[in-house]
Formats: structure tokens, C-alpha cells, sequence
């Protein structure tokens, strides 16, 4: 036996040329030359072929060049030879990211995480991978880990502040929201941030503080986005929104115009736009029909669905989807939740596909009125299609329209043979693979039924029937002696300047009367401040007006006792907030329109045989508005009447408009059955 195998001198040699190689590589590594470092850990390996590091680093550049697959395969090789380095790990998870294997990628950082407790990136890697997964909780542990490794990165503080967002998103807690503002507000406090890292804090603390009603500080921080990157999607689109909100639709105009032009496939972004035009003063409801339906052509899919293996037998129980990011607390749900309650379900089996974000004690009660309960909202549009299609879905309702959240994405690939929109949105999807719209003939006159993309299917008496809130006060008008008031508890959205106007000569012609408007943006001071000005250039006095902000709902109810006659606002007029006027015994006074989102109060109110509140025209607005507010003994009957009016009216027979749904569901059917 040699001197140099006794003492290893010869391996040792080979060892150490094997790190030469290796620090070459690292060196071209860090100077960016990448074909220099792959050539170095090369040699290293031609020498060494399971030398771990080597394996790990030569992975290191596959990974850079963008092959994440040949780099997780030489990663593993490293790691088949030694599991220690945390780095291994890292990079492992890297890779597997890069391939979109979120789960395993997780897994690799928390076991780089827990090899190296100190280690920063791995903990921050670890916190994004658990957010994408849907594990807030525990994303947020890794992301509080990080922070107490680095208490002034700005990065960190920044993931941070989006997930305690996310999470008060999913609570609608205001001590969630607060919390995220705080950790963004200092995330914001530290100098020179990466610009993504600014970004990203400053449109998720606008979107925080907009969620607090706080609209002022959200307006300069989008604003402040904007002026950095004026065609970026977000920057807009919430620049938009937040105005929106605020009631300044007329300044968010040219925002969702900018996003429509420059994001024409973003789905969410269009809606918004859509959403938005149905507020115009100017609204045009042909045009509209037009343009919405040459936007939503843009989402046809080449993936679209045109078989289907669902028994044709028009009589058979029928399998019915609806899709909602609503089966919660919501307005949407005061309008569903007695059809759920009534269906039939030896005919129908009912299918809840649960796009919730928030699950609340309301989401828990209405699934006991299902068969079938999926939850989607983490689900991506080709996993909630195959869901649905392997559910054997008939018939797929839309509840959402164009309205936050919405899954139209997936009925652009027509996973059910029929497919339906109603509800919550009043107004066509513009969607071609939609092919029906749920109405009424008041909502809907047949005169109107080329604004539709959808064939209207209209429902003998209304489109939907009412739930009061439980807790809901008794109707109470106050004294006699209390000024004439007008009121509106719509979005200022709403107001637009011939709205106004109009309204001014109301207030015109009832010498000492009052308005009474009230909503959650108004908390806010700029918000009042533009609404003031808007009235007076529309020449109402702003000491006759009284604005009021948020409260609970059922306190909001009980201030319907502050005033005698609602004004019903135009081209979009009140939905939820005319059904709470009625059932507060506060007549509303309406201008007929033709688009369903002009409609809505009429509907209500020819439901309840009081189409006399009924304007074809401006003028007669004024006679209607005024004539009734100085007729007390009208105003009492009304006060002490219209909710055993509505109680006597269709909107409140949930069984009987539940059989005429289902009736409209089994004719769907039928019909498709007969073409197929």
C-alpha cells in the first residue's frame, strides 16, 4: 500500500480538483456567465459524476437557463447523496415551482426551512408556495417567521400585509383589515424598496383602506400607482373602482375605457367595465347590447363543450347547478334562499357550486337545502369544468352576471348542455354560450328582447321573490311636524348629473322639503365633498341635504323612518335598496326605462299593484314626488300598508315562484331536448 492511499492523498487530489472546478463555476456563475459555470460543473462532474454539490449547482444553472425539469432531476441525484444542505432543498422546491407543482414545492422549502431555521429565502419561498396552495394559515406562519428574521424588509412586510389581506378578505372582519393596513403601512415606511415590492403595498393597503370606507387614502395611493405605471391592469382597474365607490363614476369613465382598450381578455377587468357603463347618465341601452356582446366575444374558447352525454328525457329528475360567489350573507342570497328552501327535490336535484370567498353561518344553513355542495372558489376554470361535467349537470345557472367574482369563464366552455343567467345581475352577460336570461314581462318587456345575448325566458309575475332580514324594525313614519324629506340610500354611483338635476325639481317644487341620502362611501370626507358640488351645479341647495354614512343593516332599515318618499335614481335604478324602502312602508317614485337595471323598482312595484308610482316621463316624476309627500293620509296608509302589500304579492310566494322557476327550468330542458 502507497503513502498517498494510506493517507487518502490520492482521492484527495482528485477532491480537491473537483472543488477548483466547482469554485470556478460558482465565480462564472456570479459574473452571469452561464455557459462558463455549466462548462466548470461539467469537469467537476466528468470527474465526480455523483459528487452531490456538483449536482446541486450544475441544477442551479439548468434552473436559470429554464429547465426545470432536467434541473429537478440533477437536484434529486445531489440529494440521493446527501439530504443535508438546506440549499439542496431550496433549490429542489425552485424547480418544482417552475413546473407548477405547488404542493411538492412547499414541501422541498419547509424542509429547507427546517435544515436551516435562519434561512430567509426558504421561509419566504415557503410562504408563497402555502398562499398558492390555499393554506393561509399556514402561509402566514411562514411569512410571520420571515419577518421576525427581518423586521424591516420591505418584501417580507409586503407578502405579509397581502395575506392577512387575503384572510380578511375570507373573514370580512374590520380587525383583519386593520391589521393588513398596518403591516403595509410599514412595509411602506422603509426607504427604497424594490419597485415590485412598492407596487404590490401600495394596491393592497388602497384596497384595505377602501374596504374600511377609508377612500381618500386608497384614491392617493392608486393614484400614486397610476402615475408609475399608467397602463399597468391593476393600477387601473382599482384606480377605477375606488372612484367608482366613491360615487365619481364620471371620473372612473376613462379608466375602464383605458382597461377595456389595453386589457381586452381580462375577464374580471371587463366586468368591472361593464358593470360600470350601466351608471351612465347617458346610457344608451342598443349601444350597450352592442358593445357588451363584441367584448364578450373575445372569451370564445376553443375548449368549449358542444357534446354532452346527459340522458335526453325531457321528464326526468333533473340535475340543476347554480354558481354564485354569494351563498353568504348577502343580498343575493335574500333573493335565493326560499327557492332553495321550496324546490322540489324529487324533480330537481339541486347542485350548489360555492365560489364564496367569505363562509359565513348563512353559507352553513343553505346547504342543507342541497344535494350536492362544492366548493370552487380555489378552483381554476378547467378543474370547476371537469367538476361539473362529471357531476352530469342539465341545466348551469349563473347568480353573478357581471357582478365581483363571477365564473363566467366557466360557461364560456358550456360544461352543462343548458346553461341560464339570473339574479343578481340585471342585465345580459353579452356571453354567447348563455342561453337563457331569466326575466319578467315587467323587467323584461318582449319590445326589449334584442338588448340580450341570452333568449329571454320570462317567469309569469317577477324575476325573483324576497327574504326581509330577520330583526327587520316595524314600519314607523316620525312626527307630523318633520320636514318633508326625500330620500335615496343608493350608491352615489347612481346620481348621476340628470338624476339631480331632476331631483332638484322635486325639492323645487315642495318649498322647505329635504333630502336625505345616505351610504357607506359617505363616511368619507372627499366623497361628500364631490357629491356636494355635483349638487350644487345641479342646482340643489346643499343645506337641504343630509348625508349619512354606514351602519348595520338593520339600523340602516330603521333610518327609513326619516323619510316620506323615495326617489328611485335612473338609468340604474334601485334593486335591493326599493325592496327595503317598500318594506319600511316608504313608497318609492320610479322613471320608467327599458334596460332590466332601469327596471327593477317598476317590477316591484307593478307586483304590488302600484304602478301609480310609476313616471313615463320627468315631468310626471315631479308631480308624483311632490303630489305625494304633501299628502299625509296618504303617506300613513302607505307607512302602515305596503308591507302587507308585499307580503300579499308575488314577491313573497316563494313556493309558488319557485314552481314557476322550476317550470321555466323543465321547459329549458324540454326544448334542448327536442333540438337534440
Amino acid at each position: 500500500m502507497s503513502l498517498r492511499s494510506l493517507f487518502g492523498l490520492g482521492s484527495g487530489g482528485k477532491a480537491a480538483t473537483v472543488e477548483r472546478d466547482i469554485e470556478t463555476g460558482i465565480a462564472a456563475f456570479e459574473r452571469g456567465e452561464l455557459d462558463a459555470a455549466e462548462s466548470a460543473f461539467a469537469q467537476a462532474l466528468a470527474r465526480d459524476g455523483n459528487h452531490p454539490r456538483a449536482l446541486h449547482l450544475m441544477g442551479v444553472v439548468r434552473l436559470s437557463t429554464g429547465d426545470a425539469v432536467a434541473a429537478e432531476a440533477l437536484i434529486r441525484r445531489a440529494l440521493a447523496s446527501d439530504e443535508t444542505p438546506h440549499l439542496h432543498w431550496f433549490n429542489l422546491g425552485n424547480a418544482l415551482a417552475a413546473q407548477g407543482r405547488t404542493g411538492e414545492a412547499a414541501d422541498a422549502f419547509a424542509a429547507a426551512a427546517t435544515r436551516a431555521p435562519g434561512h430567509f429565502p426558504s421561509w419566504f419561498n415557503l410562504a408563497r408556495a402555502r398562499a398558492e396552495q390555499g393554506d393561509l394559515p399556514a402561509a402566514i406562519d411562514a411569512c410571520e417567521h420571515c419577518t421576525s428574521l427581518q423586521p424591516q424588509d420591505p418584501s417580507a412586510l409586503t407578502e405579509l400585509g397581502m395575506l392577512r389581506f387575503r384572510k380578511a378578505e375570507s373573514t370580512l372582519l374590520a380587525a383583519d383589515f386593520d391589521l393588513a393596513i398596518d403591516i403595509l403601512q410599514r412595509a411602506l415606511t422603509w426607504p427604497d424598496p424594490p419597485a415590485a415590492t412598492l407596487h404590490n403595498a401600495r394596491l393592497f393597503l388602497g384596497d384595505a383602506l377602501s374596504r374600511r370606507g377609508r377612500y381618500s387614502e386608497a384614491l392617493a395611493l392608486f393614484r400614486a400607482v397610476h402615475g408609475e405605471a399608467p397602463d399597468d391592469l391593476d393600477a387601473n382597474i382599482n384606480l377605477a373602482n375606488c372612484l367608482n365607490s366613491m360615487g365619481r363614476i364620471v371620473d372612473a369613465a376613462p379608466y375602464y375605457e383605458k382597461v377595456v382598450r389595453l386589457f381586452p381578455t381580462h375577464l374580471p377587468a371587463i366586468s368591472s367595465a361593464i358593470s360600470a357603463a350601466d351608471y351612465a347618465g347617458d346610457f344608451d341601452p342598443v349601444a350597450n347590447a352592442r358593445w357588451r356582446r363584441d367584448l364578450m366575444q373575445l372569451f370564445a374558447d376553443a375548449q368549449r363543450h358542444q357534446n354532452w352525454p346527459n340522458p335526453r328525457d325531457p321528464a326526468r329528475r333533473l340535475r340543476v347547478g347554480y354558481v354564485s360567489p354569494d351563498f353568504r350573507d348577502h343580498v343575493a342570497m335574500r333573493l335565493m334562499e326560499g327557492v332553495l328552501a321550496n324546490h322540489d327535490r324529487t324533480r330537481f336535484e339541486v347542485c350548489i357550486y360555492d365560489a364564496t370567498a367569505f363562509r359565513d353561518q348563512r353559507n352553513r344553513d343553505l346547504r342543507a337545502h342541497a344535494d350536492l355542495w362544492r366548493e370552487i372558489d380555489t378552483l381554476s376554470t378547467d378543474e370547476v369544468v371537469r367538476q361539473i361535467r362529471a357531476d352530469a349537470i342539465d341545466i348551469l345557472v349563473d347568480l353573478a352576471g357581471h357582478t365581483a367574482g363571477n365564473r363566467l369563464m366557466v360557461f364560456a366552455r358550456k360544461p352543462a348542455p343548458v346553461q341560464a343567467t339570473w339574479l343578481a345581475y340585471p342585465g345580459s352577460t353579452g356571453l354567447p354560450e348563455i342561453d337563457y336570461i331569466i326575466s319578467d314581462p315587467y323587467t323584461t318587456p318582449p319590445d326589449c328582447d334584442s338588448l340580450y345575448s341570452e333568449q329571454v325566458w320570462r317567469l309569469p309575475v317577477s324575476r325573483f321573490c324576497f327574504t326581509p332580514p330577520a330583526g327587520s324594525p316595524a314600519p314607523r313614519m316620525r312626527a307630523v311636524d318633520f320636514r318633508p324629506t326625500f330620500g335615496s340610500f343608493n350608491n352615489p354611483s347612481k346620481l348621476n348629473a340628470t338624476v339631480l338635476r331632476l331631483w332638484a325639481r322635486v325639492l323645487d317644487a315642495v318649498p322647505g322639503s329635504r333630502l336625505l341620502l345616505k351610504y357607506a362611501a359617505l363616511d368619507d370626507p372627499s366623497a361628500r365633498e364631490w357629491l356636494r358640488v355635483n349638487l350644487v351645479a345641479a342646482g340643489v341647495d346643499p343645506g337641504r341635504v343630509e348625508m349619512r354614512g354606514w351602519t348595520r343593516y338593520v339600523d340602516a332599515l330603521d333610518q327609513y323612518a326619516d323619510m316620506h318618499v323615495a326617489l328611485d335614481p335612473f338609468p340604474f335604478c334601485g334593486g335591493l335598496t326599493s325592496l327595503d324602502a317598500l318594506w319600511m312602508g316608504v313608497p318609492v317614485v320610479t322613471l320608467a326605462q327599458r334596460q332590466m337595471a332601469g327596471r327593477q323598482t317598476e317590477a316591484f312595484l307593478q307586483c304590488m299593484g302600484e304602478g301609480g308610482l310609476v313616471a313615463a316621463d320627468p315631468d310626471e316624476y315631479v308631480r308624483i314626488a311632490a303630489g305625494l309627500i304633501s299628502d299625509r293620509d296618504r303617506l300613513a296608509d302607505y307607512r302602515s300598508g305596503l308591507r302587507q302589500s308585499m307580503h300579499g304579492s308575488a314577491l313573497f310566494d316563494h313556493v309558488r315562484f319557485t314552481g314557476e322557476l322550476e317550470t321555466a327550468l323543465r321547459g329549458m330542458w324540454r326544448r334542448w331536448c327536442e333540438q337534440h
